[in-house]
């Protein structure tokens, strides 16, 4: 069976009379001294299934008018605001396996800039949409049409005026319209780290933080990690500043984010030569070479807790995994050296060939930290270290 098995795109609206009457219902039991534990359980599983049963009837005569959107997003101070926020955090949300798989922890602002983050972005939702599961067991999907207001970095050159985009987002919370979720509401105002993906926007870390500002123009980050939490109750502009001192320290976070992400791992990195054809072994991550080599130059010490601290100029084994990555006698590699002091391996992802020219060249063509560095000698590489810091 075909887990990814698409849905067909069809929205239902219930009633508004269904929805009134399951209020009433939930308020009832919620207020009900005594009651049935069983049953004031199961009423928000019920809730979810009338209120699709509703909508089935009701989705070919009824028709929901959009949501009203503010139109001045300038209080009378000449700040910009947003909506009144709920007080929830993400993490009291439920969720499904099919969105807690795909989850990548993010808990500080550094996090998102080892990922492939486009920017942050000051933005209004001026409308949403509802969208089916993009998968059989999926999550709904919203798509919101974002004004970006300001941007952190990174704004397209020739701008004039606000830019209009589109941003897909999978649900994490209820399913009724009065139980909070990480949707985007239309009228509220965001500060939202974006990914792009094939020409389309998303969210990223919408399942540990959500800033968004509040009609005070104040930001509440819906997160539970200190260091997002600490933003709650500040203006929106002290995150924008924190994101844009993030860049300005250290600019190849953006300009050559893989790159910068390796490199933060404090791993060694080398210029490499293979010396032999090495042997044959096999360990958990499967089948590899170990083979002599000699380290020619080193543009980078270790500083990493989890690796080898410091590789020295001169020969010692090393172990390539997998066989794009098998290293060829007398060629030369510029590499992500991991390992101990008792073993050294490198993986096709974290290494480039040595032209003949001085130009590096990917191993792979699969994610490379060394994929937005082709082209470029060892010695710009090393001048590209140093200005980093």
């Amino acid at each position: 069976m075909n887990r990814y098995k698409r849905i067909k795109d069809q929205i239902m609206v219930p009633s508004e009379t269904a929805q009134r009457e399951l209020r009433e219902k939930i308020e009832a039991a919620r207020t009900a001294p005594g009651g049935n534990l069983w049953l004031r359980r199961a009423l928000p599983m019920a809730a979810c299934l009338l209120l699709v049963i509703g909508g089935t009837f009701g989705a070919l005569r009824l028709w929901k008018p959009a949501p009203v959107i503010p139109d001045p997003i300038l209080n009378g101070d000449g700040k910009i605001t947003g909506l009144p926020v709920k007080r929830e955090l993400l993490s009291d949300m439920p969720s499904d396996g099919a969105i807690a798989s795909d989850r990548m922890l993010i808990a500080s602002l550094r996090d998102f800039f080892d990922l492939e983050l486009y920017t942050f972005v000051l933005a209004r939702v001026t409308d949403t949409k509802s969208l089916p599961p993009e998968y059989e067991y999926g999550s709904d999907r919203q798509r919101a049409t974002l004004e970006i207001l300001e941007w952190a970095y990174d704004q397209p050159l020739g701008v004039q005026g606000p830019v209009i985009i589109t941003l897909t987002q999978s649900r994490l919370g209820g399913c009724t319209m009065e139980e909070q979720t990480n949707l985007l509401r239309p009228g509220g105002v965001y500060i939202l780290p974006l990914v792009e993906f094939e020409g389309e926007y998303y969210l990223m870390g919408d399942m540990d933080v959500l800033f968004e500002v509040d009609e005070q123009g104040n930001l509440y980050s819906h997160s539970d990690f200190e260091n997002f939490a600490a933003y709650d109750g500040k203006p929106w502009d002290a995150l924008m500043e924190d994101v844009q001192a993030i860049v300005r320290d250290d600019p190849m976070v953006v300009t050559y984010s893989r790159f910068a992400r390796v490199l933060r791992e404090g791993v060694p990195l080398a210029e490499i030569t293979i010396l032999d054809g090495g042997t044959v072994g096999n360990a958990g991550g499967g089948p590899y070479v170990s083979q002599r080599a000699r380290a020619e130059n080193v543009l980078r010490q270790g500083t990493g807790k989890s690796y080898h601290v410091r590789l020295e100029e001169g020969e010692f084994q090393i172990n390539t995994f997998g066989e794009e990555a098998q290293a060829q006698v007398g060629e030369r590699y510029l590499v992500f050296v991991y390992g101990n002091e008792h073993e050294y391996s490198f993986e096709a992802n974290r290494a480039a060939k040595i032209n003949a020219d001085g130009t590096i060249e990917p191993l792979t063509e699969d994610w490379s930290a060394f994929s937005q560095l082709a082209g470029m000698t060892v010695e710009q590489v090393r001048t590209l270290i140093d200005k980093a810091g």
